[in-house]
């Protein structure tokens, strides 16, 4: 016990560093004016947070683009994170994955409170704001440039997370941009009216545009911090590796990013809006005028009314009308995106930049446990082994024999099993693969297995497990072991180097091989460091068969 409460010493002391300004931190010169960071306590670092990359969207600015950050006078105070955007629904994806690492009820008490102190940030719509670290201030040569964009199904998170907050990637040589945009119903909203406002006449994915302009305000910033604008490298995990595929596919984006890495690719809402054929701009206006015609009913002008509402009001309306929470989420506008990711991949419209993506072995072990629905989201789950087949017949028709096959049902018990893994399986990994076999460009896919060490684990390589690997950021209470440490070094090493090159592959690593359709080959990123055949293709061609249908009918709609 005694350890266990040194570890949550240490913990909450870690959560609480790293934004003290030193007496005197570095000045940079960016678009509106000087900030002032902060080094690092080794003086190698230094970290400017809460950097506007554009105006806050309050007021007439609510559900517009995102507009030129306004200039300051003096020198502004980057040592501190400012607001995380205001969030949308919750969920309990972080209890999940503690409960599911196999630890001690004390010592999982004691992370929940860690998760809990760190995650009481202040949420609001002035929230477009951005961080750097860089470790090359007045560097001769420019490092290459990663941009990260978190994840949270575009309805939470934030760029200042603790998880993103290490100096791993930038000790490699890599400046690290990590960024806020705006979620849920503030950041994808659709409604005539805004519609008749904007001079593209469309309205929804503010959030999109925001990642756009924060990747704008790189190009035209990141110099003066050791950065290459010519070398940016995005990179994404779960919406966020979505993101990255709206980058690669915007004609906004063109030219703002060099190199992709997506990380289990996806959110739950875009997969259930492709197979209902309603992902588009159409519905969702149609949506956003229900819900306006439900909430302000008596306004005379809607739009005005609802950006009368606070937040908190808003999402609380949100509560009573849950048909407009399935359009809080990107949509098909023709404008930010003509088509969705997997149409434009399919047509060659994506940026020809190198490729990194890959899933994890059990993304369905934790997000299928939150109740999310089984395969597509046309149906819920399972109950018994004859539903489990029939919806799987219902849905597949034929190939529905060859995924009874994989994933098979013995007994009651392991219907859940099979239907998680059919979850985690059909939207993440069949996704990953898609993605690198529509590229021309040199696409390298990965697949990661590591699980926690403990033998009463129940979350497998769970949904964004790898993102501490990535990072290489040390989380105290979470269990470790030596091979742990290995993996943490070569993932941030084949992450920097694909940042530099476009190449994961350098020396001292495991060769990792291109992905080709001929001879379809991933890196095993786990206990064993390998690049070996695609394990589950046999799957993702069934899977991908599916898609491939539901985006004709989707075409022809």
């Amino acid at each position: 016990m005694r350890v266990d409460l040194v570890l949550l010493v240490l913990s909450v002391c870690l959560l609480v560093s790293g934004n003290a300004a030193a007496e005197s931190g570095p000045i940079v010169a960016v678009d509106g004016g000087e900030i002032q960071g902060a080094f690092q306590p080794d003086g190698e670092v230094a970290v400017f947070a809460g950097i506007p990359y554009a105006a806050p969207p309050l007021g007439h600015l609510r559900w517009r683009p995102p507009q030129p950050a306004e200039p300051w006078r003096g020198i502004r105070d980057a040592t501190r994170f400012e607001s995380i955007c205001s969030q949308g629904q919750d969920g309990d994806f972080f209890e999940r994955m503690i409960d599911g690492q196999g630890m001690g009820w004390f010592r999982r008490t004691l992370f929940k409170l860690v998760v809990g102190f760190s995650s009481e940030e202040t949420e609001s719509e002035d929230c477009l704001y951005l961080n750097v670290r860089t470790a090359n201030l007045g560097g001769p040569e420019k490092h290459p440039v990663m941009v990260w964009i978190h994840g949270g199904d575009h309805q939470r998170g934030s760029g200042s997370v603790d998880f993103y907050q290490s100096d791993s990637l930038t000790k490699r040589g890599i400046v690290l941009v990590t960024l806020n945009y705006r979620l849920a119903l503030l950041g994808y909203f659709a409604h005539p009216a805004l519609s008749a406002e904007s001079e593209q006449g469309v309205s929804g994915n503010y959030g999109t545009l925001d990642q756009i302009a924060a990747l704008g305000w790189v190009r035209d910033n990141i110099a003066a911090f050791g950065g290459d604008p010519s070398n940016v490298t995005v990179f994404g995990e779960s919406a966020g590796g979505e993101s990255v595929a709206h980058m690669m596919t915007s004609p906004l984006a063109r030219g703002l990013l060099h190199r992709a890495i997506m990380q289990s690719a996806s959110n739950s809402e875009s997969m259930i809006h492709l197979e209902r054929a309603v992902m588009s701009y159409t519905s969702a206006e149609a949506a956003g005028d229900a819900f306006a015609k439900s909430v302000v009913p008596d306004a005379e002008d809607p739009i005005e009314g609802l950006r009368g509402m606070s937040p908190a009001e808003l999402r609380a309306a949100l509560q009573r009308f849950p048909e407009q929470q399935r359009y809080g989420y990107p949509i098909i506008d023709g404008f930010a995106l003509p088509k969705s990711a997997m149409q434009a991949f399919l047509d060659g419209d994506q940026a020809p930049v190198p490729l990194l993506v890959g899933s994890n072995s059990d993304e369905g072990s934790i997000l299928y446990s939150l109740g999310d629905e089984a395969l597509y989201g046309s149906s819920p789950g399972p109950k018994t082994k004859e539903e489990h087949a029939r919806y799987l017949r219902d849905s597949l028709g034929a190939d529905a024999e060859k995924i009874l096959e994989l994933y098979p049902v013995n007994d009651r018990a392991t219907v859940w099993e099979a239907a998680a893994g059919v979850y985690g399986d059909s939207r993440f990994g069949t996704r990953a693969r898609f993605y690198a076999e529509q590229m021309e460009q040199a696409a390298y896919l990965y697949f990661f297995t590591r699980v926690p060490p403990s033998r009463r684990q129940s979350a497998g390589a769970f949904h964004a497990a790898e993102i501490v690997f990535v990072f290489g950021k040390s989380v105290p209470l979470l269990p470790t072991d030596e091979q742990d440490q290995t993996l943490t070094q070569a993932m941030g090493d084949y992450w920097a180097q694909f940042a530099r090159t476009g190449d994961p592959n350098m020396k001292g690593l495991p060769q990792w091989p291109a992905f080709s359709r001929e001879v379809q080959r991933n890196m095993v990123l786990g206990p064993k460091i390998e690049a070996a055949p695609v394990e589950r293709s046999d799957a993702y061609d069934v899977f991908e068969r599916h898609w491939m249908r539901l985006i004709e009918a989707a075409g022809d709609s």
